[in-house]
């Protein structure tokens, strides 16, 4: 399509399943999964951080892998299982990796915690 085909700016469907929960969502084909996460579906715990891939702050899961959310296309999730910070947990049970984040003081100022711990739960895996 070219550019100056509306269609070619259209919204895409998408199907993925996001913390253990089906979901279908239309997407831009320009759209960030960390935009996704956050400005659409207000995940906020994935942060952006350089939105470069390289401090690793947007880390998620992608079928078990660790990504860079800020430089993953939401539509390359199509058909994919994805887990952020907010889906570790089982309800108020922590996963082992945040409570061993809790318990060995492994924060420094907290922002990029959330993408460590998804790296972390990607190389445990």
């Amino acid at each position: 399509m070219s550019a100056t085909n509306p269609q070619a700016f259209a919204e895409h469907s998408i199907a993925l399943t996001l913390n253990g929960q089906p979901r279908q969502l239309d997407v831009q084909p320009w759209t960030t999964l960390l935009d996704l996460l956050r400005e659409q579906l207000d995940l906020v715990g994935t942060k952006k951080g350089c939105d470069h891939g390289q401090c690793g702050a947007c880390t998620v899961l992608r079928d078990g892998k660790r990504i860079n959310a800020c430089l993953t296309l939401a539509i390359m999730c199509d058909g994919a299982e994805l887990t952020t910070i907010e889906g570790l947990a089982d309800g108020d049970a922590l996963h082992p990796m945040q409570r061993a984040f809790i318990k060995h003081d492994a924060f420094q100022c907290g922002y990029c915690t959330p993408g460590q711990i998804c790296s972390a739960v990607g190389l445990a895996n």
